[in-house]
C-alpha cells in the first residue's frame, strides 16, 4: 500500500509559498500552482491541490460526447498533442469538484435571469448588451455571450470600471472589487464584460462546488482540493495569454445548466455531491473512521495535521502526503488529527 508521490506544476498564476507551507518544506522559488496525484497512473480519478495567487482564465470543459468529437476532429487534422492550440488532448469529459482548503474565491456559472438583469442595471451596462435576456429569458444567453466575446468593448469596460470604483450596494461590493482586480491584469479583454453576469462565490474551508461540463467558471484566489476523472480538456474564452477559442467555448456553453451550489461540510465526516457518480469524495476532520469494502483504488490525502491509515500495518501521513489502497473489498481505518480527503473510484 504505497505512498503516492505528488507531481508539482509550475504555472504563472500559482502561489510561490502556499503548497510548500502546506507540505512543510522550503518553496522552490517558482510559482507552485498545482500538486497532482494520479496523473501518471491508470487511476479512475485525478486529484489536485490548487494554490491560486492570480485569477485563472474564463474557461469550461466538455462532456463525453463533445470530448470524443473534439479529440477525433483534432486527430484527423493532424494537430499534435504538444501544440498549444490543441483543445482536446484526450476523449474524456471533465466534471470537477473543488473543495476549499482556505477562503476560496470564484466566478461560476451564469446568473439566473432576474439576478442577471439586476446586475446589468447595478453596473449600468448598456441595455443593448442584455436586451436578449429581456425578450427571450434564458434562451437569450447565447446571443448575449456571443456578442460580448465577438466585439471590442474598450469604452464600455472603462465605464464598468468607473462604476465599480464608485459607491456600490453592499451586496455587490466584492463583485466590483474582483472585476477591478481582473481588469488590472487583462485591461481590455472583452471577457471582463461577462463578469457581472456570473455568480460570485466565496467558499470557506470545507465548502465545495461541483462544476459540471459546459459551466463557465473562473477560479480567482485561494487553495483547494480538486477532484475529477482523469482528463485535461480545457476550452478558454479569455482572461489568459494561453490559446483561446471563443467559437468552441460558445458551442460548449450550457446555458441551461443548473447554477452550481455551495456545499458546506457538516460534521467530522462529510461526503460531497460530485464530481461524477462513480467517484465519491469525503472530508474527514479530527476523527477516526472505518472504511469497509474498498473500491478499485482509494486515495487518502492529508491537507492539515497528520493522518494514520491502518490496514495490516499503520502508515502516518503528513500534510500534503497521499496514500493508496489498491484492491477491492479491503477494510481499513483513517484516524485524523487535522483534515484529510478520501477519494474512492
Amino acid at each position: 500500500m504505497p505512498l503516492l508521490e505528488g507531481t508539482l506544476k509550475h504555472y504563472d498564476w500559482g502561489s510561490k509559498t502556499s503548497i510548500a507551507e502546506l507540505r512543510g518544506i522550503l518553496p522552490s522559488g517558482e510559482p507552485e500552482a498545482e500538486l497532482w496525484f494520479g496523473s501518471e497512473n491508470n487511476f479512475p480519478w485525478l486529484v489536485k491541490i490548487l494554490a491560486i495567487q492570480k485569477p485563472l482564465s474564463l474557461q469550461l470543459h466538455p462532456n463525453t460526447e463533445q470530448a470524443v468529437r473534439g479529440f477525433e476532429t483534432e486527430e484527423a487534422r493532424g494537430i499534435k498533442q504538444d501544440n498549444p492550440k490543441r483543445l482536446y488532448p484526450d476523449e474524456k469529459a471533465k466534471s470537477e469538484l473543488v473543495c476549499a482548503l482556505t477562503p476560496f474565491k470564484a466566478f461560476c456559472g451564469l446568473r439566473n435571469i432576474d439576478s442577471a438583469i439586476e446586475a446589468a442595471e447595478i453596473f449600468d451596462l448598456p441595455k443593448g448588451l442584455f436586451s436578449p435576456l429581456l425578450t427571450d429569458g434564458g434562451k437569450g444567453w447565447s446571443q448575449v455571450i456571443s456578442d460580448l466575446l465577438s466585439e471590442e468593448w474598450n469604452q464600455e469596460i472603462d465605464s464598468l470600471l468607473n462604476r465599480c470604483k464608485g459607491d456600490m450596494d453592499a451586496n455587490w461590493v466584492k463583485v466590483a472589487e474582483e472585476i477591478v482586480k481582473i481588469s488590472k491584469i487583462h485591461k481590455t479583454d472583452s471577457s471582463i464584460m461577462i463578469l457581472p453576469f456570473m455568480n460570485y462565490h466565496e467558499l470557506n474551508p470545507g465548502d465545495a462546488m461541483h462544476i459540471e461540463p459546459g459551466v463557465a467558471h473562473i477560479y480567482l484566489q485561494g487553495m483547494a482540493v480538486e477532484v475529477m476523472e482523469p482528463g485535461d480538456n480545457v476550452v478558454r474564452a479569455g482572461l489568459t495569454i494561453k490559446h483561446k477559442d471563443k467559437k468552441e467555448f460558445l458551442s460548449l456553453l450550457n446555458i441551461s445548466a443548473e447554477i452550481p451550489q455551495v456545499q458546506s461540510a457538516h460534521g467530522p465526516d462529510h461526503e460531497y455531491t460530485g464530481p461524477v457518480e462513480n467517484l465519491t469524495v469525503r472530508r474527514i476532520e479530527d476523527t477516526k473512521i472505518e472504511v469497509n469494502g474498498s473500491r478499485s483504488v482509494d486515495l487518502i490525502l492529508t491537507t492539515t495535521g497528520t493522518s494514520k491509515v491502518e490496514h495490516e500495518e499503520e502508515t502516518q501521513l503528513k500534510s500534503g502526503e497521499a496514500f493508496l489502497i489498491q484492491g477491492e473489498d479491503l477494510n481499513y481505518t483513517i484516524d485524523t488529527a487535522g483534515s484529510a480527503f478520501l477519494v474512492r473510484g
